[in-house]
C-alpha cells in the first residue's frame, strides 16, 4: 500500500453512550450514562451520538434520552447528537436544545421495515422533511445508511441502491453519511470500492463508515476505507452496542482500539490514548452483558 495515500488525522465520530448501551437488557441508570458521556468528552472526543429519541416501548434503555441530554457537561467545540428515527424524535431532540441529529435508513426493505417500519421510499420523505425543518432550526442532520454491505435479511445489497440512497440523502440535506455493516458482512474490497465510487457521485456531503465486529475483519475494512479516503469513522468505546433488530448483530468496533491503530499509523484522532482506554473499561463495568465479540 502507498502510505503517501494514508490522511494525517482523521475524525471518530462516538455512538457508545447510543449505540453501544441501546441493546443492554437491564437498565442502565441516567447517572452512569452522562458519566460514560462527560469521560468520552473528557477523553478528546468532539463528536458524540449521546442517546436516541425513540419509542421507549421498542429501546427501553433509551427512555432516559431527555433526561441524558439535561444533565451531561456540554462543552464548547464539542457537538452532542441524537438518532431520531422520525418526525416526533426531532421534536424531541430540538426541545432538549441538541446541535444535530442522526436519521437511519436501510439499504434493504426487509431491514428498514423490521428496524423504523416504513418502505425506504417512506423513510427518504420523511428525512428530507427532518431536514428541512432541522435546517431552519439551525440543526445539522447526520444520515446512517444500515445494511450498506449486505442484510442479513436479504442478503447481499447492490451498491448502486446504496448509491442511490446515499445521494437522496445528501439531495435532502444530510451533511454527512456514514455506511452502516449492521452485522459484520463487508470485506475489504467493498469497504474500499463503494466509499470511492461514492466520492465520485457526492457533491458536498462527507463520508463515514460504521463497521461492526466481525472476527478482526472489521479492522482490514477500516484500513480499507482508510485507503479510499474516508475521513470519519465510527466507533463504541468498549466495543459494544448491536442492532436489536438485525439477526446476529455484534459490537461496534472498540473506539479505544481505533484510536491506537491510528496512534501506531502516525494518524491524529486528538484522543488521548489512555483516558479513551478507562472510557472503554467504564462502559464495560456498566453493562450487565455486554454484547462483544
Amino acid at each position: 500500500m502507498d502510505k503517501l495515500s494514508f490522511p494525517t488525522e482523521v475524525v471518530i465520530f462516538e455512538v457508545g453512550p447510543r449505540d453501544g448501551l441501546q441493546n443492554q437488557r437491564e437498565f442502565i441508570p441516567t447517572d452512569k450514562k452522562v458519566e460514560l458521556i462527560n469521560k468520552l468528552v473528557a477523553a478528546g472526543c468532539k463528536k458524540i451520538e449521546v442517546t436516541s429519541f425513540v419509542n421507549p416501548k421498542w429501546v427501553p434503555q433509551m427512555r432516559d434520552a431527555k433526561e441524558v441530554c439535561a444533565r451531561i457537561e456540554r462543552r464548547e467545540g464539542v457537538v452532542y447528537s441524537a438518532l431520531i428515527p422520525n418526525l416526533k424524535g426531532l421534536e424531541l431532540a430540538l426541545e432538549a436544545g441538541l446541535q444535530e441529529v442522526v436519521t437511519i435508513i436501510s439499504a434493504s426493505e426487509s431491514h428498514n421495515k423490521k428496524n423504523v417500519n416504513r418502505s425506504i421510499s417512506q423513510s427518504l420523505k420523511e428525512i428530507e422533511e427532518i431536514n428541512r425543518i432541522a435546517s431552519e432550526n439551525n440543526v445539522r442532520v447526520r444520515s446512517y445508511i444500515a445494511t450498506a454491505f449486505g442484510c442479513p435479511i436479504e442478503g447481499d445489497v447492490p451498491e448502486e441502491k446504496v448509491i442511490d440512497i446515499a445521494l437522496a440523502l445528501e439531495e435532502s440535506g444530510s451533511y454527512e453519511i456514514s455506511l452502516g455493516d449492521t452485522t459484520g458482512m463487508a470485506n475489504p474490497i467493498k469497504a474500499f470500492e463503494l466509499p470511492k465510487k461514492l466520492f465520485k457521485r457526492l457533491k458536498h456531503a462527507t463520508l463515514a463508515v460504521h463497521y461492526h465486529q466481525a472476527d478482526g475483519m472489521e479492522f482490514a475494512n477500516i484500513l480499507a476505507s482508510l485507503q479510499a479516503g474516508v475521513p470519519v469513522f465510527d466507533g463504541a468505546a468498549g466495543g459494544l452496542g448491536g442492532c436489536p433488530y438485525a439477526p446476529g448483530a455484534t459490537g461496534n468496533v472498540a473506539t479505544e482500539i481505533l484510536v491506537e491503530m491510528f496512534n501506531r499509523m502516525g494518524i491524529k484522532t486528538g484522543i488521548d490514548l489512555n483516558l479513551i482506554k478507562e472510557c472503554g473499561r467504564f462502559a464495560k463495568s456498566i453493562c450487565n452483558s455486554c454484547i462483544t465479540n
